[in-house]
């Protein structure tokens, strides 16, 4: 079974994504469009054009020759060649959505984007800079009024990019130059005035998909490596959030794929994934769920499942529970407070389900608490 202020750039999530390949424009658009504007994600790659100049002994020569505004063609071509190797679509990725306190609240997955350079031929190179967004997504929050709000989002944002190397790393800032059709339908409401007035809702939601939009975002890329991304545009004063676990594993190979704390009410759910795994992969989890109720507990069923299974239960999942007569997964564990969970015989894209429904056991008693804290520790090694 189971279920303030404004964070600072530096205040967000991680997620890793698919082994090799991170999707950071669409990751970050979305991330600012619809975490409020405070958070960021992580994602591990390989920046080899810029993180391979590391090993390089002249830094200041070399800092000089990219931030030189002078060098505008070098400095086209060395920006299409990162913002090329990042486009990839991240169908199905899904961005957490936090709410002041900095928890997850909700998830927003990535139904399709696409990214344009609209002006790639133009003879001034500062046009070529110009890149346009065309996205759409599916999601849900939880708000402490609306209740349960589930949506489906749309864009087309445009952004000017620029970047600077600052002590062996990146900063590419992609600014907002403007915002169309910007469009928010919620497809499901708890709230009953929200059912009343779903124009009002509606209208509301899409204002905020704009407002949020127009910061823009920055990738940073360090010579580790490691590439991020903030809200707004960020320099050498961005910190990296921390999560609820210490990231021990690292040292034996692993790839911390989230690090995380969800709010969690009683009726909800949450996931992680997909994780891309491989054959060979080895799977770990390290979960605890505390109750925000005195002498009340709180236990939440974590299921391991594919694509197929996950997406079988998200038909049903929130309004047709009762009709889901059994869910077929590749691990269950039933009213855990507690879980170490390690796997090495899963590949493929592999989801986490955290159940607070009361569907997963069959069991909702009086003394279950209606609201918790779930940590949570993913990690691979593939």
């Amino acid at each position: 079974m189971a279920r303030s202020r404004k964070s600072e750039p530096a205040s967000g999530n991680s997620l890793r994504t698919r082994k090799g390949k991170a999707s950071l424009v669409f990751a970050g658009l979305m991330l600012l469009a619809l975490g409020g504007g405070g958070a960021y994600l992580q994602v591990t790659d390989q920046w080899g054009l810029i993180t391979g100049a590391a090993v390089l002994k002249y830094q200041d020569w070399f800092e000089g020759l990219v931030n030189d505004p002078n060098n505008e063609e070098y400095r086209t071509a060395l920006l299409n060649h990162v913002v090329d190797y990042y486009k990839e679509t991240p169908d199905g990725k899904s961005l957490p959505l936090r709410n002041e306190a900095g928890q997850v609240v909700g998830r927003f997955r990535i139904n399709a984007a696409k990214v344009e350079q609209p002006h790639k031929e133009s003879e001034n190179l500062a046009m070529r800079r110009i890149y346009t967004v065309d996205l759409t997504g599916s999601g849900e929050l939880w708000h402490e009024r609306g209740g349960r709000v589930r949506f489906t989002g749309s864009a087309f944002v445009t952004y000017a990019v620029d970047f600077k190397l600052d002590d062996w790393a990146a900063y590419a800032w992609f600014e907002c130059q403007g915002v169309e059709r910007p469009v928010f339908e919620c497809e499901h409401i708890d709230n009953i005035l929200g059912k009343i007035f779903p124009t009002a809702v509606r209208n509301a939601g899409t204002a905020a998909l704009d407002e949020s939009l127009r910061p823009g975002f920055t990738v940073i890329a360090r010579s580790n490596g490691d590439t991020w991304l903030a809200a707004g545009r960020v320099g050498k004063e961005f910190r990296p959030r921390v999560g609820p676990y210490p990231e021990t594993d690292i040292e034996d190979g692993f790839e911390t794929i989230h690090n995380d704390v969800t709010l969690i009410h009683a009726g909800f759910r949450d996931y992680l994934g997909p994780i891309e795994l491989f054959e060979g992969s080895e799977l770990r989890m390290t979960l605890e769920a505390e109750s925000l109720e005195p002498r009340k507990t709180l236990g939440v069923d974590v299921y391991v499942l594919t694509e197929e299974q996950f997406q079988h239960y998200e038909g049903f999942y929130p309004k047709d529970m009762d009709k889901l007569r059994e869910l077929a997964n590749l691990d269950a564990r039933i009213d855990m407070h507690k879980l170490n969970l390690s796997r090495t015989d899963l590949s493929g894209n592999i989801y986490i389900r955290i159940d607070y429904t009361g569907w997963g056991s069959g069991k909702d008693p009086e003394d279950r608490a209606e609201a918790g804290l779930v940590k949570y520790y993913v990690r691979a090694k593939r």
